[in-house]
Order: structure tokens, then sequence, then C-alpha cells
């Protein structure tokens, strides 16, 4: 495919306002701000000894079970050196529309917290700390952070936890997401989780503990959020994981892929409960990282996973597949499972929200604006999503997000997803916060 991503995107900003391309279904166009890159820089030379389109590998044809063997192998080595693509955001220091990057290893992260409470500002700065350990031990770099999500445990520390992510995103603006969750650690305000290139050698013990767990280049499974009927929060749980394992070996996939599990909780004060099932559903075996946020439902339990799948063919055309599973219902607004087969980059968008100005109705419909220009801009669509989150305020923005999907997303390719309610979104008068994982319509 063509290669039309290889510059840096950072620079000056000059106004734009995005078109809909690819039957984005836009209601309409929207003021954006694109970054123009510096023409007196170089510009990084993407390595491309490989016609992927071609299936040719230095001039010699491979048949499809041969190369998809071989992308796993040429990736790390072809574009690990490619930087990430950062679309920063004006409006929010630190932060960025979004953040793309090469087929490559990837550390997952669980929720890590400060080693000791304090104030809102220095325990951020020392979660970040203890974050960017916990990266480096997996092999990570921390200087190079694509997505990160703070988990805010008060709305009076929420201007403190973004304070401090701008201080130390101001020269590589991180996709950033705040969700308002109590937290699992006694006493703490803030956690942070997120995703990190790879491919260094993990120091001793460094992927112990479920603190991280590495995404291997190549192919990678996205997988909805479940959610089984239970009594409580321990047999809700019990029952959702066995569903998910299921869902693993449907797809020929172990346990020992997952890199990360994100449970929603109700009531979250039966953390220790989810925590004790997840890892029971590991029979013994290593727990992957696991981050527990709280939501508002008459069900105890959400679940959802990220696993790799080196081992499964690339899907043909857009080498990205998104999938039903046969004994769940289809939905044309989600997808169960989405597949991204290996050399397909990812873009992952931070966390947009309706600025909280008027009600969820307008709310939605300038989220799903902001993100059609996003998508746009990051070479995207709205038919190349393959993972969204739904942060809703209240049960009208939950009703107004099942309509508008409607308007925006191809049936076939909807993306794999979780919606939760949630307490508060952290600032007020907002109806609703969503962040995305897409891929590039052309790489």
């Amino acid at each position: 495919m063509d290669a039309t991503h290889g510059s840096d995107r950072s620079g000056t900003l000059e106004p734009f306002v995005a078109i809909p391309r690819q039957g984005a279904g836009f209601a309409k166009a929207s003021a954006f701000a694109k970054p123009t890159a510096d023409k007196t820089a170089d510009k990084p030379e993407r390595p491309l000894a490989v016609k992927f389109g071609a299936r040719t590998i230095g001039g010699v044809n491979v048949s499809p079970r041969q190369f998809a063997l071989l992308l796993p192998l040429l990736y790390p080595m072809l574009f690990s050196a490619v930087p990430p693509e950062r679309l920063p955001r004006a409006d929010r220091p630190g932060t960025a529309w979004s953040v793309r990057v090469a087929d490559r290893p990837l550390v997952f992260t669980a929720a890590i917290t400060a080693p000791a409470p304090s104030g809102a500002d220095e325990e951020a700065r020392a979660a970040l700390a203890e974050l960017d350990a916990v990266v480096r031990a997996a092999g990570g770099d921390p200087a190079g952070l694509l997505r990160l999500n703070a988990l805010v445990g008060a709305d009076a520390d929420v201007a403190a936890v973004e304070a401090a992510v701008a201080r130390r995103f101001a020269e590589t603006p991180v996709a950033f997401t705040l969700v308002r969750t109590p937290l699992a650690t006694a006493g703490r305000r803030v956690a942070f989780e997120a995703v990190a290139p790879g491919g260094g050698a993990p120091a001793a013990g460094g992927l112990a503990g479920g603190r991280a767990a590495v995404l291997p280049a190549g192919g990678k499974v996205f997988v909805s959020g479940q959610a089984e009927k239970g009594a409580d929060v321990a047999e809700a749980v019990r029952l959702t994981m066995a569903g998910l394992h299921r869902t693993l070996a449907h797809l020929g996939l172990g346990a020992a892929e997952v890199v990360q599990i994100k449970a929603f909780l109700a009531p979250f004060a039966d953390h220790a409960a989810a925590v004790r099932e997840v890892a029971a559903s590991f029979g013994g075996g290593p727990v992957p990282p696991l981050v527990l946020v709280e939501w508002v439902s008459s069900l105890p339990a959400e679940i959802e996973l990220i696993a790799a799948a080196r081992n499964l063919p690339v899907p043909p055309g857009d080498q990205v597949a998104w999938l039903p599973l046969p004994w769940l219902s289809v939905s044309p607004r989600y997808c169960r499972v989405a597949h991204v087969g290996a050399g397909v980059p990812l873009i992952f968008l931070g966390g947009i929200d309706g600025e909280g100005s008027g009600d969820a109705r307008g709310q939605m419909k300038r989220i799903f604006e902001q993100i059609g220009s996003v998508l746009y801009e990051a070479g995207s669509s709205y038919r190349n999503l393959v993972k969204a989150t739904y942060y809703l305020g209240d049960a009208r923005a939950r009703g107004e997000l099942g309509e508008i999907r409607g308007v925006y997303f191809d049936p076939t390719r909807a993306p794999s997803a979780s919606a939760l309610e949630v307490r508060s979104l952290g600032q007020p008068g907002r109806a609703a916060r969503i962040d995305l994982i897409a891929f590039p319509v052309r790489f």
C-alpha cells in the first residue's frame, strides 16, 4: 500500500476545515487546527524494502501464507525507527488529538499509582514517575508515550492532574483521556494507565506482577465489552471471564496472548472480588495488566480485553476484520471483535467531549463532528475504527449515542466497543467523552 505518512506532522498550526471523505457521514464540516511540518527540516525516510501490495520481498514473490508468517518478523526491523506522528491540541497543552504509530511492539500497563498518598499535584507527578519506571522495566520508551488514561478519584483533583500531564508531555503530546472513578488503591487520588512504544529487552522482573505486558508486532484483536448477569460482582466477573476465554478459544487464541483487561464494576467497593476472579480465570498462570473503572449500571460488571493474534491469518482487503461471535447478538453499532492484521498502523485518539455546552444531543453532535475532523487529519475515517470507549454522563447521553452511531458508522465496519455511564466526567456540564483507536486509509 502507499506510504503517505512518513513525515513528522508537528510544527506550526494553521486553520483547517475538515471535509468528509469515504462516506464518513459528517453532519457538517467543523473547524480544526492542522499542524504543518517545518519545510526546512529533513523528513525521515521510511524504509520500504518490502512491497506489501504486491506481496514481494526483495523482488521475490511469496505466498500469502509465507507473507503472513514473515510480517511479524519484518515489521519491528522496518518500522521501529519511524517516530510516532502526533497531532497536538493547542487548547489542552501536553495532549494530542491523535497519535499514530507503526506496527511495532507496544507496552500496555495496569493502573499505576504513586508509591504514597499526597496532595493532588505531587501525587500526579509521583504516579507519572512510577509509570515511567513500569514502562521502562517492560522494555518500553516512557519518553514516547502514545496513549495515557488518567483515573481520578474526585472532581476537585482534575485540574491538578491535567496540569501535571501538561508539564510532563509538553514536548511529546499524548492521546489523553480523563476518567472519573474511585481507585482500587486505598488513599490514592489518581492512577495512570498507558500505551508506550516497546521493543527493548524487559528488565529482570519487568513483566512480573501484572503491571505491564508487551503486545508484540503483528496481528492483534480488540474484544468488545462482555457482561454476564450474576448475583454480585464476583459471580458476574467469573461468568464474564469465562465468556471472554471462550471468545479467545473461538478465535484460535489463548490466555497467554492477553495484554490488557478492563473491567467496569458496580458497586466498585467490591473491586477486590473482581481482581480475585480475573486472576482465577487464568488458572494460576500470569495475569495481564488489569484496569478497574466504576460504572453506573444494574449489571455488576462488563469486561473487555486486548490480545496478540500473531498466528491468525491476515484479514483480506484492508487487513482488518470486524467479527461477530456466533453465540452473541449482532449489532450495527459495534462488532464483537476487531482483528487488526500484521503491518497495520494504529491511530490513538484522545478523549473528545462536548465542552460542557448545550444538552446531550447537541454535545453528541459536536463530539462526532470533531471526531470526524480528527480522523480526517490523521488520514483515517469513520470506516476505519477498531475500538471505541464511550463514557456517558447520564441515560440521555446513552440514547443519543445509539442514534448518532447509526448516522456515522458503517454497520459492517463498526468498531469493537464498551459504553459505560459514569457519575462524573470531571468537568461540569459534560454529557459524554469518547476515545478511539483507528487505522489509516492508506499505509
